[in-house]
């Protein structure tokens, strides 16, 4: 199998260096040689290669200083460091410079082989423990899935079984702050899969020019300031569970991608030639209406088809008031804990007022509420003055909670639309002016077709 890497090889010894440089290239890599130390010295900070095997004598300059200066420029560059028969004490020098691994001479092609495909694996591993390490699960931990209604009941057993399965796409569904990173959590590691890793990907903050490479990694050179080999989130999730949050924020390029990848688990890294195979789950998140979506050309019909097969809707939190004093509760015994504060329980009439509210931001937005309460007051029962008072009184005004709260309201703000309504009447009116072309719209609007396109699936920027 190639390995489509690029690998320095640096002996004075013609036949060896020849040897060598016909062994690597029948493996699939791109080779450069040097008969010198100045010469290695000067091509690996031309070609930055991934991997060097280097002769510890050179001639002109201690191999031993070679390497200093390799790994001084690049300390994670994997070099093979090639000793003469007793002189295994340089070998052991070489080690605690930085080399990965010293073979002694005479050696056989396969050894060497070996030593540098072991070289290879242990790279590909620091990169994913790097990028594992570096992954803030402060508020993906499942332990804050809390919840009491039905509704969530019915949705765990769906999540568990769909877990249990091999399904290889998920497709999770519902407003912003329901939960959806917890589902997907929740998918990972009641799966046998969770033992593997579980990565996270956030498509609507990557630039576009880089959700390509943040996917499926990249080659040395593959343009400008790729300076290193990276590896993508696919091949970091290998054996886990990928998720895919703002799924629907993906460009078009990026969607082409994504589908091709899908339907074979097969990639190439960018700028790499090397078909690359993994096993993964996607998990793929959105708040926005993507048969809307699919049906203004904003995203690809073929992906949408290939991701709603299996689809787990959370509903809002204003449908499941029964939550909202357990997650109340929750939050509010955290945030006691963080800010130092005697919070024991939240009053009766407070708790009414929390479940009548609307919550358009819904678990998100309640803790953001509780966690407010808990650091202006210190306490020990949440009451209703301390509540914020735009809060209460809309929950004042709402009606008993018992699904949507805002349905059938007969308050002060009965009838009124909301901002996002006015705004999409607005729009289908100029669109309907300009005899329905959409590009002609856009620039009226002052904004992108393809925004555009979102706003009138209701989606806000």
């Amino acid at each position: 199998m190639a390995m489509n890497a690029h690998i320095l090889i640096a002996d004075d010894e013609p036949l060896i260096r020849d040897s060598l440089r016909i062994r690597f290239s029948a493996e699939g890599f791109d080779v450069s040689i040097a008969g010198s130390g100045a010469e290695a010295l000067e091509r690996f900070g031309r070609d930055r290669p991934d991997f060097v095997i280097l002769d510890l004598k050179l001639g002109d300059v201690d191999g031993l200083d070679v390497l200093r200066r390799i790994k001084s420029e690049a300390p994670h560059t994997k070099v093979v460091v090639i000793t003469a028969f007793g002189s295994v004490e340089r070998g052991v020098a070489a080690l605690e410079i930085g080399a990965h691994d010293f073979i002694k001479k005479p050696f056989e092609l396969d050894e060497i082989v070996v030593a540098v495909r072991n070289a290879i694996r242990t790279s590909a591993l620091e990169q994913r423990i790097e990028y594992l390490s570096q992954q803030d699960r402060r508020h993906s931990d499942v332990s804050e899935f809390v919840y009491r209604s039905a509704e969530m009941l019915n949705i765990v057993d769906e999540v568990t079984l769909i877990a249990s399965k091999p399904v290889p796409v998920v497709l999770v569904t519902g407003e912003s702050g329901t939960g959806k990173q917890l589902i997907a959590r929740l998918l990972h590691e009641r799966s046998k899969r969770a033992a593997g890793p579980f990565v996270e990907l956030n498509c609507a903050a990557i630039p576009t020019h880089l959700v390509e490479s943040e996917l499926f990694g990249h080659e040395r050179s593959a343009y400008t300031d790729a300076r290193e080999r990276k590896l993508g989130l696919v091949e970091v999730a290998n054996g886990g569970t990928l998720f895919l949050d703002e799924v629907g924020d993906l460009s078009p390029e990026a969607q082409a991608k994504l589908l091709t990848f899908l339907e074979d688990r097969s990639f190439r890294r960018v700028g790499g030639t090397t078909q690359r195979i993994v096993d993964i789950r996607i998990v793929a998140a959105t708040n926005r209406d993507l048969e809307c979506m699919a049906r203004h050309d904003v995203i690809r019909k073929d992906l949408l088809y290939r991701m709603r097969s299996i689809v787990v809707n959370l509903p809002p939190l204003r449908h499941r008031p029964a939550d909202v004093g357990p997650l109340a509760a929750h939050f509010l015994a955290a945030a006691s804990r963080a800010y130092r504060r005697r919070w024991r329980c939240i009053a009766p009439e407070a708790l009414r007022l929390l479940e009548r509210y609307h919550w358009p931001g819904n678990v998100r937005e309640l803790r953001a509420v509780i966690g407010r309460v808990a650091l202006l007051f210190d306490e020990e029962v949440v009451r209703p003055q301390h509540l914020p008072r735009d809060l209460a009184e809309a929950a004042f005004d709402a009606p008993i909670a018992s699904g949507d709260a805002g349905a059938g309201s007969d308050g002060p703000t009965a009838g009124i639309p909301s901002l996002a309504e006015v705004e999409r009447k607005h729009i289908r009116w100029v669109l309907e002016v300009c005899g329905g072309n959409r590009t002609l719209a856009a620039e009226h609007l002052g904004i992108t077709r393809q925004t555009l396109a979102k706003k009138l699936c209701g989606a806000e920027e």
